[in-house]
This record gives C-alpha cells, sequence and structure tokens, in this order.
C-alpha cells in the first residue's frame, strides 16, 4: 500500500507529505485601493436629505464580505466611468414614493425602472453632478462585471420609519472620485481613544550633545543646561509642551498645552547635510568606525519626575490645571538620554544658569 497522510496520537501529520503544508490562502487586496478602501469603511455620520419634503436618512453600513447580492442592479455612469447600485425592491419603493406611481417599480422593465428612478433622484442627482463636474445616469439592467468593480458601498436607506439595504458598487478611481463628497455630506466619526496612554515628563534642562561628548562624562563632571522659557515644563509624548510651576505640592499649567514645531523632543536633532558633508567630497559614503559613531547626535534631558495621563486627560488640559507628579521637587534628576533614562545627576547653580552634575552615568562597560 502507498504512503499517505496519518496523524499518530499526538497529533502530528506522518507520512510522504508530512513535511508539506498546505499554501496558505490570503484575501487579495489590491495595492491601489488600500487607502480608499480604509477611507470608506470608517464609520461615518448619517446623511439625512429631503426628497420632495419628505426626510430621508442615509447610513453607512457594514456586512460580511460574502454578503449576497441585492435582488435589483441598476447599472449607472458618473461621466464615462460605470458602477452598479443594488437595491431591494422596497428601497426603490421608498425612493420613488412621492411619484405615486400605480405599479411597483420593481416589477417594470429595466430600462423604464432607471428612467423613473433618475427623475425620482433629480433633486438630489443635480447638486452631486454640479459637484463632481460630470453627469449622472442610471440605466436598464447591470452589465459591468463584478471583478471591475472591486468597491463595495453598502448603504442602509432609513424611510418612513423603516429601513432598507442598497449598495453601490465601483470601480477604485470613481470610489476616489466620490470620497470627498462623503467626507463634506457625511464626515467620518473617529473614535476618541480617551484611555491611550501618554508619558508625561517634567524636565528643568536639556542640553544637546554628540556621543562623543556623552562618553567622555564621568561622575563630578558639570553640563550646562538649556532651560524651558519659564524655568520648567511638561514634555507629552516628546511632542507636546506646556511650561508648569509648582503650586502646593503640584505642576499647575502656566499655558495651554502646544505642539512643538518638529521632531521629538528627547532627541537631539541631526545636524544638517551642509554640517556633515566636509570630508567627503570625492562621493564615497563614510564607514561606520568609532569616529563616525561619535558624531551621533543625543539630548540629555535632566527630568525630575513623569507620570501617565490618558489621551481624553490631554484634551482637558488647559492653562491653570493641575498635576499631581509620583516625588516632590527636589536636586537629584533622572538623566534621560535620547528617551531612555540612564543615571543620575544633580542641579547645580552656573552663575546665572543651571547646570547638573553628573552622579552615575549607565554605560556598557
Amino acid at each position: 500500500m502507498g504512503g499517505g497522510l496519518s496523524m499518530d496520537g499526538n497529533c502530528r501529520v506522518t507520512g510522504d507529505n508530512a513535511g508539506e503544508a498546505a499554501p496558505v490562502r490570503l484575501t487579495r487586496i489590491a495595492a491601489d485601493s488600500v487607502a480608499i478602501l480604509n477611507a470608506l469603511r470608517r464609520p461615518r455620520r448619517p446623511l439625512t436629505l429631503s426628497l420632495d419634503g419628505h426626510a430621508l436618512t442615509w447610513y453607512f453600513a457594514h456586512e460580511a464580505k460574502s454578503a449576497p447580492p441585492l435582488p435589483l442592479a441598476l447599472g449607472l455612469t458618473l461621466g464615462t466611468a460605470p458602477a452598479t447600485l443594488e437595491a431591494s425592491p422596497e428601497a426603490l419603493a421608498a425612493l420613488t414614493a412621492h411619484l405615486g406611481l400605480q405599479r411597483p417599480l420593481a416589477q417594470g422593465d429595466a430600462e423604464l425602472r432607471a428612467l423613473w428612478l433618475e427623475y425620482a433622484l433629480l433633486e438630489w442627482l443635480e447638486p452631486l453632478e454640479a459637484q463632481l463636474g460630470v453627469a449622472i445616469h442610471l440605466l436598464g439592467d447591470a452589465t459591468q462585471p463584478a471583478d471591475t468593480l472591486p468597491i463595495r458601498l453598502p448603504l442602509r436607506l432609513e424611510a418612513g420609519g423603516r429601513t432598507h439595504d442598497l449598495r453601490l458598487c465601483l470601480a477604485t478611481a470613481t470610489a476616489q472620485r466620490l470620497l470627498p463628497a462623503f467626507d463634506t455630506h457625511c464626515p467620518a466619526r473617529l473614535k476618541a481613544y480617551s484611555t491611550v496612554p501618554l508619558p508625561l515628563q517634567w524636565i528643568v534642562g536639556h542640553q544637546d550633545l554628540i556621543l562623543a561628548e556623552l562618553r567622555r562624562l564621568v561622575p563630578g563632571d558639570v553640563v550646562m543646561l538649556e532651560r524651558p522659557a519659564r524655568g520648567m515644563a511638561a514634555v507629552i509624548a516628546g511632542r507636546i509642551v506646556a511650561d508648569v510651576a509648582i503650586h502646593d505640592g503640584q505642576l499647575r499649567l502656566l499655558c495651554p498645552p502646544y505642539a512643538l514645531t518638529h521632531g521629538d523632543f528627547n532627541m537631539a536633532q541631526t545636524p544638517s547635510d551642509a554640517d556633515n558633508a566636509q570630508g567627503h567630497g570625492n562621493g564615497d559614503p563614510p564607514s561606520l568606525d568609532d569616529a563616525t559613531l561619535d558624531q551621533l547626535p543625543v539630548r540629555l534631558v535632566c527630568e525630575v519626575g513623569r507620570l501617565e495621563l490618558s489621551l481624553g486627560e490631554l484634551r482637558k488640559l488647559d492653562e491653570g490645571s493641575l498635576l499631581t507628579m509620583s516625588r516632590p521637587v527636589e536636586a537629584a534628576v533622572d538623566l534621560v538620554v535620547n528617551g531612555r533614562s540612564m543615571g543620575r545627576g544633580r542641579l547645580v547653580e552656573i552663575g546665572d544658569g543651571l547646570g547638573v552634575q553628573i552622579v552615575r552615568l549607565a554605560s556598557d562597560e
């Protein structure tokens, strides 16, 4: 009997093909569709429109990928771009109720159905045509192959206390053309994520160095500090800053938080290309020897304390807000190098300025 597959008591595959894993079948998404698919799948605000004096509300819906087609499919064009509108008979009835038709539109000829529906929706179509700069026409039965319309946009229509399903099938380029109209009339409702944690540092000064200068520092050395404009600052996630002062053992914001204009506060800015150009006139890239690495920029930050606040708490911060820190004000500070705590220091006065004396600085030696 020829070799085959079997499973032993420990659920291991044995046999001639035991080493061959079945290929994983992944969903294929066209690269040019990713951005528009993400944009259209965001939750959006409903859109309420008047149709012959009656209020109808549209919702962007969610459906399973394998959802079956709706019973009726009408072809349509936006300029020269083809599309398909799928709908239930009840949805067509709701959209044409103001016409007072004697027979349900779903029972009529496909081309006549498209003609009546386009006439019923002129109140909506004409402003949309003006915004897009193209003519929109409804056709008879849809004939466009489904694989040429990869964007399937499920919609839900609420009219007269009832809801009805529709689906708009579009080419990627057509969906991209419609997106600004969607963003204008039914903007995305982004999640607040108010519980996302953010680090807040209470800092009293910093100094930008190069790696060679950091490597030469030993306990007892003193580094002159650049101070925040008003003496102390709270730095949030390295990108948002607020001037602070001590008030009854807490930090009091002296101004609303503001965004840094560039970069991360905890990371020294890389010198300009002009500063690095000398010595490499032959066009050859420099080797990564110690001399090259020693020129890497580092930022030494003196941190008094830190806490964690949520995005929701950050949104509420304003001038006068109070923050409770984990430890009282003292001369000892943490030495934070490029965002990582690497030692301890002691604040000292240098003339009218402020410096830090190295107490301990971590190294790999």
